[in-house]
């Protein structure tokens, strides 16, 4: 009998997603998935083939799909050992019409689509950007837009695939809820090539009562993802900033919110705040002695920016730090130094009375001794972060998979955090610092 391990494939080799020409249907690029343990299982594999290829081709421009699986060999059944029914398993996941064509009948199928009209993307156009000679556009529109729906049933896929923890969104829920999710498409448009889809975010307005405003909210971007071929261009950066400058002109909007960020998201993020707030010269008067002495305009600045307290802490700790390393530069001095030094001793108390005001209750469980041994090793943690991002900022190397979570998946490092408080409640660890970096 023949060993079982040489029937099982790596998912994420055999899964291969390829974007097409709407007009030629010709194939544009291919790239293979982050993540398949949603679909295939936490092992990543799928059983019962030799030289699988499973391909979801998608048009470039409505995202329209077709799923296409061969192979070279498939094992014969022996008892209840039976190779895995790859398609009756994708079917969970994609729309009907995915399945209607096989890959060489969806490339044809392309160029003689009958449309009324060219490809325009779902809702409302928001803002365009010129990169070069190309062009970029964001529209916007909510979950109960017919059109909206019919995208996001080609592409929630995405989210399983590159998203860790991530889930689809309910698109037939109650017609209020709907109406509170809004949606962002990023797309790049040529004269002659129409529309080319290049990633979407998805953003939850919560319900925040107030006895003296009406229908204030919280923006909440629960999906963030920019597709594998057009990372690292800086899509990402100017995708976020023109939501953050699209929720800070909305006057219902009181806060915006993170949903349990990936590692890189939350780099993005921490590193375009920080940009925001520098440039916008409200840390123009920022110093260590007003922070210390409650004269900074913290309250005013951080309201404005509708950001949360944790956030505009860290964008605000990263700015007196990088004040205090060029300080450092200019004068030659040593690391050595700065136990003794006044201004790093000023800037210790700050993140380390932020940090305990934060975990308060956590910290509270232990002895005095190992409170502060504990505070003096999260204050490094904190520090040795703050400068990584800070070096990004200076080199210019956000790395961007971007993506955020809107659920979480057992058994993977996701933080376990509150739905309406994760912002404000993330305690230190007490315990083996984690592999995924823990944003204190």
């Amino acid at each position: 009998m023949e060993p079982i391990d040489e029937w099982s494939v790596d998912a994420n080799e055999a899964l291969t997603l390829s974007l097409h020409s709407p007009t030629s249907g010709k194939q544009l690029t291919t790239f293979h998935p982050k993540y398949t343990y949603p679909i295939f299982g936490e092992s990543e594999t799928i059983f019962g083939y030799r030289n699988l290829n499973v391909r979801l081709a998608f048009a470039a421009d409505n995202m329209a799909m077709c799923v296409d699986v061969n192979w070279t060999e498939q094992k014969k059944p022996v008892g209840e050992v039976v190779a895995e029914n790859i398609t009756e398993t994708l079917k969970e996941y994609l729309p009907a019409e995915a399945f209607e064509k096989d890959l060489e009948g969806f490339e044809a199928s392309l160029p003689n689509r009958k449309t009324n009209k060219p490809f325009a993307p779902p809702g409302t156009f928001l803002t365009s950007s010129q990169i070069g000679s190309k062009t970029y556009e964001i529209w916007t529109t909510t979950v109960d837009d017919p059109a909206c729906k019919v995208l996001l049933a080609n592409i929630q896929i995405l989210v399983l695939l590159y998203i860790e923890g991530g889930s689809y969104i309910e698109l037939d829920d109650e017609e209020w809820s709907n109406k509170r999710w809004k949606i962002f498409f990023l797309y790049e448009k040529s004269e002659h090539a129409g529309y080319s889809f290049i990633g979407y975010s998805t953003v939850y307005s919560y319900y925040y009562f107030s006895s003296t405003l009406k229908d204030l909210s919280r923006a909440r971007i629960s999906q963030f993802l920019i597709l594998p071929p057009y990372q690292r261009h800086g899509h990402g950066s100017r995708f976020y900033d023109a939501l953050i400058k699209h929720y800070l002109a909305s006057e219902t909007t009181l806060e915006i919110t993170v949903e349990d960020p990936s590692e890189s998201f939350s780099d993005l993020r921490d590193l375009r705040d920080l940009h925001r707030l520098e440039t916008s010269g409200v840390f123009n008067k920022l110093t260590l002695q007003s922070v210390a002495a409650h004269t900074f305009q913290h309250e005013d600045i951080r309201k404005a920016a509708k950001m949360p307290q944790r956030q505009f802490n860290r964008c605000l700790e990263m700015a007196l730090l990088k004040g205090l390393l060029e300080r450092e530069k200019k004068e030659k001095r040593k690391q050595a130094d700065r136990k003794r030094d006044k201004q790093w001793k000023i800037y210790r108390l700050v993140v380390k009375g932020r940090v305990y005001k934060q975990n308060r209750d956590v910290l509270a469980q232990l002895d005095r001794l190992e409170r502060i041994d504990k505070l003096e090793e999260t204050y490094f943690h904190v520090e040795d972060d703050y400068k990584r991002l800070l070096d990004i900022a200076r080199h210019g190397r956000i790395e961007e998979d971007e993506s955020s979570a809107n659920g979480k998946k057992a058994g993977r490092s996701k933080r376990n955090t509150d739905m309406e408080e994760d912002e404000e409640m993330e305690e230190m660890e007490m315990g083996v610092r984690p592999k995924k970096r823990v944003r204190i």
